[in-house]
């Protein structure tokens, strides 16, 4: 796993994963650096070393979900900017579009990272703070304008068109609930404490069934 924060000991990187932890657990005022240092198996001084300060440390937090998202979504190879929505046509819009949401699929149903990031990211979403912003700036917007721009190919719309932008998140709520709901959908589909591959492959081409229809 590659370091977002520019972090070349893995101390930091240590302190930054226990950190994602226990502020997902306890909120960023119940975790204490005493928890995270222990959690981290490192010296308490090693976070006003590395971050400065518990709120430094929870930014980087923050960076390192963002950078783990782009890279794993591989946003910035992708490259997609509204500007894009003029020189797509609709087949390649299409591919773009598969191929980003089964890695959506396999990083949200598969991945243990995207589970310890679920408990920050969502506390974030309820009450945003300055790691909300690094969030959404470094990471949640660019993938949003990304399905965007490659939806309104589909639909024929301009990206800033709402019902374009409501397509892309109605799209993306479905990916990122098999996230936020796969304790009771594995219940549901009594498959034990994970998703089993073929059930990954059948949850990526309900999804990619529902792109199809986009624009019919």
């Amino acid at each position: 796993m590659s370091s977002p924060v520019n972090a070349d000991n893995q101390t930091a990187e240590n302190l930054i994963l226990a950190g994602i932890d226990l502020f997902g657990e306890h909120g960023f005022r119940s975790t204490t650096t005493r928890m995270i240092a222990t959690a981290a198996g490192a010296n308490i001084g090693s976070i006003a070393y590395y971050f400065g300060n518990k709120h430094g440390l929870y930014l980087a937090a923050a960076r390192h979900i963002s950078s783990r998202l782009r890279e794993t979504l591989q946003l910035e190879q992708m490259g997609i900017t509204h500007d894009h929505a003029r020189t797509l046509d609709r087949d390649q819009a299409r591919g773009l579009l598969e191929q980003l949401v089964g890695r959506m699929v396999h990083l949200f149903m598969e991945k243990p990272e995207a589970r310890r990031w679920l408990m920050l990211v969502m506390r974030e979403q309820a009450n945003p703070s300055e790691a909300f912003d690094i969030l959404y700036r470094d990471a949640f917007e660019k993938a949003h304008v990304t399905v965007t721009t490659l939806v309104s190919v589909l639909v024929g719309l301009d990206p800033s068109d709402q019902r374009v932008i409501l397509e892309a998140h109605t799209l993306v709520g479905q990916i990122v609930f098999f996230l936020i709901g796969r304790t009771p959908l594995l219940r549901r589909l009594e498959s034990g404490g994970h998703f089993e591959p073929d059930t990954i492959a059948l949850a990526e081409a309900v999804v990619v069934d529902h792109i199809r229809r986009l624009g019919r």
